[in-house]
């Protein structure tokens, strides 16, 4: 990629503070400044080692000439947040969310604060703001800077909301669980219930009506939208997209291919590397649901009840482990091993594991996912088949294009989003999910036989596929050309 810095294009990234969206947006920055571009990201003190690590990280493969890193207090104790609560999935209770989004107004007066004093040739040509940043418009627009959106949904899901927006099928529904139509991409059949869309689409939703107005508002007002996807992902839903808003929009990834696999890893991540170097190739089921995502203690226990008595070695992902109940640590401890010991069947990770280098591990052979868009382009571009879980927010929708559009995974059975996604609920909570159920989906993703077989065909092509996108002449290499180009 070129390097050589064009002091007339200078992009301020802002982050919405949350980990699954500060991870993808910074590596849309990287991918700039290896564009040529100049770049200053936005942070808050608790997030700028994240922010940092994914720096330097690119910074290995050329991708971090030209990028600042300017921090900004967040203020937390002045919106009645604890001290350091600077991100969404730092937020200890569902009452609180709205005391962040209330913080996250202020930080934008900071924001705004800094950008005044940015001039030439330092002055902002462009402005990528996160999907809740809905004050980030007018900064651009004091700066006469274009303003664009980084929302961190596929195409797919983008243009399924924009389809809500406009026609509201979900306001005829007579429940949460009848299905309706959603016909954005002929001849695919995509019908989903109200329960499984997105938060701003039920009936009631934490951040308040005024917050979704303004954040509908903020869609319509900037210039474009951003997308972690490639062209040849989403059958031409990026340019859909554009036909249905008016807006320019730009796939420029997978992002995730924009740094190098990170080779100074923690002791946990060391054994977790031994443990699949003694599988055998294509023998690994791995399952993890995202940053943020909990089960119920109930349904956390059929699943594993599935996982430990699967035929396939199991890496399986935990979040949350130290808020579980006695009797579920106890029964993790007698069944599943958590020293990484090389000949056990099920390894249990409490916390965080090195995602990227499991999935380009030759052992593993299938993911079980809760389908967040940043780690299903990552499965995609590792080449790994995918068995289906959703939690929340559109990840309903990313199920459907993963499982019936293309074809590179199977469902679980999930119909409602998880209770508690962010606490892992009560101990109350029933499990939507038996172990059979569990188990029969399993078996499609790594014993399918023919039709195994093809799923795995088809994600190894589009893996192929994503890696030329983001070399040059690539389609996404282009349109982030394109986007630096016509800032200058």
């Amino acid at each position: 990629m070129d390097t050589m810095l064009s002091p007339e294009s200078h992009f301020v990234v802002i982050p919405w503070p949350t980990t699954s969206h500060i991870i993808p947006i910074v590596d849309i920055g990287c991918l700039l400044a290896a564009h040529g571009a100049a770049v200053t990201i936005l942070t808050t003190p608790a997030s700028a080692q994240l922010v940092q690590s994914r720096v330097d990280r690119a910074g290995a493969q050329g991708g971090s000439a030209g990028i600042t890193l300017t921090g900004i207090p967040f203020p937390s104790t002045e919106a009645g947040l604890p001290e350091g609560c600077e991100r969404l999935d730092h937020v200890p209770s569902p009452d609180k969310v709205r005391s962040f989004f209330d913080a996250n107004t202020r930080f934008g007066d900071a924001v705004a604060r800094l950008c005044r004093l940015m001039t030439s040739p330092c002055r902002p040509s462009c402005v990528i703001a996160g999907m809740c940043n809905t004050w980030a418009h007018g900064i651009a627009r004091e700066l006469g800077a274009p303003c664009y959106i980084f929302q961190g949904f596929s195409a797919f899901a983008l243009l399924c909301c924009e389809y809500l927006h406009t026609h509201r099928p979900h306001e005829a529904a007579a429940s949460l669980d009848e299905l309706f139509d959603v016909p954005v991409l002929p001849p695919f059949d995509c019908k989903f219930a109200r329960r499984q869309l997105p938060l701003q689409f039920l009936p009631s939703c934490s951040i308040g009506e005024d917050s979704l107005r303004e954040l509908r508002e903020f869609e319509m007002a900037v210039n474009g939208i951003v997308v972690n996807s490639f062209e040849e992902l989403e059958h031409g839903c990026a340019a859909r997209l554009a036909a249905a808003t008016g807006k320019i929009v730009l796939a420029v990834g997978p992002v995730s291919l924009c740094r190098a696999p990170a080779l100074d890893v923690p002791d946990d991540a060391r054994r977790c590397m031994a443990w699949l170097d003694a599988k055998k190739a294509r023998s690994v089921l791995y399952v993890s649901f995202g940053s943020a995502g909990r089960m119920p203690p109930a349904q956390l226990i059929e699943l594993g009840m599935a996982l430990v008595s699967c035929p396939w070695p199991v890496l399986w992902v935990i979040k949350g482990a130290d808020s579980l109940p006695d009797d579920v640590n106890k029964w993790l401890q007698e069944h599943t091993d958590a020293a990484g010991v090389v000949d056990s069947q099920c390894l249990a990770v409490r916390g965080w594991a090195p995602q990227v280098l499991i999935l380009s591990h030759p052992a593993v052979a299938g993911f079980m996912t809760h389908c967040g868009w940043g780690s299903t382009l990552e499965r995609v571009a590792a080449g790994v088949p995918m068995a289906c879980w959703p939690f929340t927010a559109e990840q309903f929708l990313n199920e459907k294009l993963i499982v019936d559009v293309l074809a590179i995974g199977v469902s679980v059975g999930v119909t409602k989003p998880t209770d508690g996604v962010l606490t892992g609920g009560s101990g109350e909570v029933k499990a939507e999910v038996g172990m059979e159920q569990v188990k029969t989906a399993m078996n499609k993703l790594m014993d399918g036989g023919a039709e195994g077989e093809d799923m795995t065909r088809k994600v190894q092509e589009l893996k192929a596929k994503a890696k030329a996108a983001l070399e040059r002449g690539g389609s996404s290499y282009m349109n982030l050309e394109k986007l630096v180009q016509s800032v200058i």
